[in-house]
């Protein structure tokens, strides 16, 4: 029996749409800043002049910037770290309702992390990047926003999305493993 293609993912809000769009603009800059940066690193090590110390530290913040910039985008596609095996056993409705749930306990995590992001922010911490002299409040702006997409990506999963994306080794028409 031939396995059926998987349906096609049903188009999403104009919210969620915008939601995506902004991880990924917010994603691509971070990885051109970190891939900018580690070029600068490794043309300056072939360089008779010394090199610029702030370039290493910058990279290393972007590579955090990035992982928290991304965490929605990695929600909303449902390419998060998550236990897959319920996916398997149930279907339809009951699907729907884990999903729903499972979306509503992310958001809530991403609330509770997103005050204490503001706390840190906007905590006046006099502590300084070594290299940069950035005060390291504002470090925390990136992974603030990135809290903050993610919590609406996953409110929006629960409340505007019609559930999970269909998973690879399922049918099309029911909820039985592909053979």
């Amino acid at each position: 029996m031939a396995e059926s293609p998987p349906s096609p993912r049903p188009p999403r809000p104009a919210p969620v749409r915008w939601l995506e769009t902004a991880e990924l603009v917010t994603g691509v800059a971070l990885l051109a800043l970190i891939l900018v940066l580690m070029l600068t690193q490794a043309t300056q090590r072939h360089l008779p002049a010394g090199g610029w110390v702030w370039t290493g530290e910058l990279a290393r913040l972007g590579l955090v910037w990035l992982t928290f910039s991304l965490v929605g985008h990695l929600l909303g596609r449902d390419e998060h770290i998550t236990l897959k095996v319920v996916d398997f056993v149930l279907d339809g409705r009951a699907l729907r309702v884990v999903w729903s749930a499972a979306n509503l306990v992310v958001a809530a995590v991403g609330v509770m992390c997103v005050l204490e992001a503001v706390e840190l922010v906007f905590g006046g911490s006099p502590q300084s990047t070594p290299a940069l002299r950035i005060p390291v409040s504002w470090t925390y702006v990136i992974p603030l926003v990135g809290l903050t997409l993610m919590s609406l990506r996953a409110l929006a999963n629960a409340v505007l999305v019609p559930g999970p994306p269909r998973r690879e080794g399922r049918t099309a028409d029911s909820g039985e493993a592909a053979r």
